[in-house]
C-alpha cells in the first residue's frame, strides 16, 4: 500500500510536460517576436492551472483511497480500546466455578441466570459497529449481578470482567434500567383472582391471621449525605439514609414498594404519602372481599407495627403497657404474621448487599438501584433460588415514643378499632 501511495504522490508532483516545453521553445527560437513570447507565457500559465487542478483531483483521490485501504487492513481494536484481561470471568467463573461458587457470586443458579438473560436480551442487545465489538448481554448481566451482590467498585468490576470502567458503569445502569422497565411489571405485582384467595388462606392456616393481605414495614438504605438538605436524611440511628417501604406477601415477595423518602421521616408519614395508601383508601388495591368475624364484616387488611396508624385496612398491635390478655393475644397473632416483612427485608439485603453499604450513587439513581434489587429479589423468590447463608436479620425500626403517644391520642378510625376488637375476640374464642 505504501508503494502505491508513493506512486500517486510522484504523479502529483511531476514537473512541466517536456513535450510542451520543447515545442514552445522551438516556436520562440523560430521567430523571436513578442507575440511568440506572450504565447509561450500563456501556455505555461495554462499548463500550471491544469497541473494544479490535476494535483487537486489526484490528492483527493489519494486521501479517499488511503482511508479505504486503512479501514480494510487496520484493526479497530488497537485503535478504539485497550486489551484487558478477562481471565476471572471467561475462565474462572464460566468454566471453573462450581455450582455453589457460581451461586455465591451471582445469587442464582446457572439455569436461572440463563432464564434472566433470555428475558433481558431483547432489551440489551447492541448493534455491532466497525469501531468496537459491543459487550455481550451475558457479561453485562453477570457484572451487574456481581456488583449488586458484593457492592464492589467499578474499578474492581472492570478488572474482573475485562472491560473499561466507563463500559462497566454504563452497562450496569443499562441492566438496572432494563430490569425496571421490562421485568418489574412481571415480577412486582399484587395478586389477583385466585391468587388473592391463596394468599389469604396461607396467612390464616400457617400464621393464624384471617383476611390478611400482606405485611408492611420500612427499612433504611445507607447513602452518602447529599449536598442539599442533608439534615433531612440523617436518621434516628445516626447516619444518612433513604427509606424503603415494602408490602410483602406470604412468599416473601414484594407486592408494592416505595423508596427515596429522607431517612428522618417516620414510617407512618411515608405510608400516608404513598400511592399504596391512596389505593387502599379508595379500595382499588385489593378485591372488595369481606368475611363476617364476631359480628363485623372484615375486609382484606395489611399488618403493620406500632409505628403505623390504625385504620379499616391496616391492623397494628395494641399498646403493650395497657393491653388486656385478649389484646396481648391479638398482638402475638399479628406479630407472627407481620414478621414476614422483616424476613423479606433480610433476604433482600442478604442477596444484594450493595444496599447494605453506604451508597455513593446520585440521588436520582437510588430508586433505580433499589428497584432493580427488588425485581431481582422477586425473581429469585419466584424461581426458588434459596440459600440460607445469604439471609440476614433486618434490624427493626427504632420507634419514636413521642410520635406513638401522639398517634395513640389521635381519633382512631372507628371501623379500624371495631375490626381490631372483633379479631381479638375471635383469637380468644380459638384459644
Amino acid at each position: 500500500m505504501e508503494d502505491f501511495i508513493d506512486m500517486i504522490v510522484s504523479t502529483i508532483l511531476v514537473d512541466d510536460d517536456p513535450q510542451v516545453s520543447s515545442n514552445a521553445q522551438q516556436n520562440c527560437d523560430g521567430d523571436g517576436n513578442r507575440s511568440t513570447e506572450r504565447f509561450r507565457r500563456r501556455l505555461q500559465w495554462h499548463r500550471r492551472v491544469l497541473n494544479n487542478e490535476r494535483a487537486g483531483y489526484m490528492l483527493n483521490f489519494a486521501v479517499i483511497l488511503t482511508s479505504l485501504l486503512s479501514a480494510m487492513y487496520s484493526s479497530p481494536v488497537t485503535i478504539w480500546r485497550r486489551e484487558r484481561s478477562s481471565q476471572w470471568w471467561e475462565v474462572d467463573a464460566l468454566i471453573q466455578f462450581t455450582d455453589q461458587k457460581w451461586y455465591e457470586n451471582f445469587r442464582m443458579t446457572r439455569a436461572a441466570f440463563q432464564l434472566l438473560c433470555n428475558q433481558l436480551h431483547p432489551h440489551l442487545v447492541r448493534q455491532v459497529s466497525r469501531m468496537r465489538q459491543p459487550v455481550c448481554v451475558v457479561k453485562l448481566l453477570a457484572l451487574t449481578l456481581y456488583r449488586l451482590a458484593t457492592g464492589e467498585s467499578f474499578r474492581t468490576i472492570s478488572n474482573l470482567f475485562g472491560v473499561g470502567r466507563t463500559t462497566a458503569y454504563d452497562g450496569f445502569w443499562d441492566v438496572c434500567n432494563a430490569l425496571n422497565s421490562h421485568l418489574k411489571k412481571l415480577y412486582v405485582k399484587r395478586p389477583k383472582g385466585e391468587a388473592v384467595n391463596r394468599m389469604i388462606n396461607v396467612f390464616e392456616t400457617k400464621y393464624g391471621f384471617p383476611m390478611c393481605g400482606g405485611a408492611i414495614d420500612g427499612t433504611h438504605i445507607p447513602i452518602i449525605a447529599p449536598d442539599q438538605y442533608h439534615t433531612d436524611y440523617f436518621n434516628r440511628k445516626g447516619w444518612y439514609s433513604v427509606l424503603l417501604q415494602g408490602l410483602v406477601d406470604h412468599n416473601f415477595k414484594f407486592m408494592d414498594f416505595d423508596v427515596g423518602q429522607p431517612g428522618k421521616c417516620h414510617d407512618s408519614w411515608v405510608f400516608q404519602s404513598s400511592k399504596l395508601h391512596l389505593k387502599l383508601v379508595n379500595g382499588t388495591f385489593y378485591p372488595r372481599l369481606t368475611r363476617a368475624i364476631e359480628g363485623q364484616d372484615i375486609p382484606i387488611v395489611i399488618l403493620g407495627d406500632s409505628a403505623y396508624t390504625l385504620s379499616p385496612f391496616l391492623m397494628k398491635p395494641y399498646p403493650e403497657g395497657l393491653a388486656t390478655a385478649e389484646e396481648l393475644r391479638f398482638n402475638v397473632r399479628l406479630s407472627r404474621a407481620r414478621i414476614l416483612v422483616e424476613h423479606a427485608f433480610g433476604r433482600l439485603k442478604g442477596r444484594w448487599r450493595c444496599i447494605m453499604k453506604r451508597n455513593d450513587s446520585h440521588a436520582k439513581n437510588i430508586h433505580v438501584l433499589v428497584s432493580a434489587c427488588i425485581v431481582l429479589h422477586n425473581f429469585c423468590e419466584t424461581w426458588k433460588q434459596e440459600n440460607e447463608d445469604m439471609h440476614i436479620r433486618d434490624e427493626p425500626q427504632d420507634d419514636d415514643p413521642f410520635e406513638h403517644q401522639a398517634d395513640h391520642a389521635q381519633n382512631i378510625a372507628e371501623d379500624g378499632e371495631q375490626f381490631r376488637a372483633a379479631l381479638a375476640r375471635y383469637f380468644t374464642s380459638q384459644h
